[in-house]
């Protein structure tokens, strides 16, 4: 009996469209961790962007417990606004546009719409020794908007 060592026709073609789903299937995967990778940064740096956003609001609001003024004074309730790391009241009337833009050590305010992230701001006071923030950061990113929400609550505790 003598044995055909060579491939045929058939099994060469099953051989190679096994191979190309198989690097397809690799490259796709490479591709999908790519975007992944990248949403999952801009989610990370919009989080600590909506925590920047409380903090600003805290800082407004211990700053006039310790000048002796009113827990609240300087911040606006009832509405939404822009703000910045530099602002030092509520709300920030200097704040130079809707976008937050890196300028190489912190995100400022900016008109600049090719910047990447906006943040809104939204106070309320739903009763009289207690405030809301809520702090919404959104993005675009591979055709689609993503946000991060942050909420706390503040209290007249003096």
């Amino acid at each position: 009996m003598i044995l055909n060592k060579s491939f045929t026709l058939i099994e060469a073609t099953v051989a190679i469209f096994l191979l190309t789903v198989g690097i397809v299937g690799a490259f796709s995967l490479i591709q999908r961790t790519t975007a992944f990778s990248s949403i999952s940064s801009s989610q990370l740096v919009a989080t600590y962007l909506a925590q920047e956003g409380i903090e600003v609001i805290r800082n407004i609001r211990d700053t006039n417990y310790l000048q002796g003024n009113n827990w609240y004074d300087g911040i606006g309730f009832f509405s939404s606004y822009k703000l910045d790391y530099q602002s030092s009241f509520f709300p920030d009337t200097t704040c130079g546009g809707d976008y937050l833009k890196y300028d190489g050590n912190f995100y400022v305010c900016s008109p600049d719409d090719d910047a990447k992230f906006q943040r809104e701001i939204t106070i309320t006071n739903p009763e009289p020794d207690k405030m809301v923030v809520s702090v919404t950061v959104s993005f675009y990113e591979r055709g689609r908007e993503h946000q991060v929400t942050a909420q706390t609550e503040f209290y007249h505790w003096r």
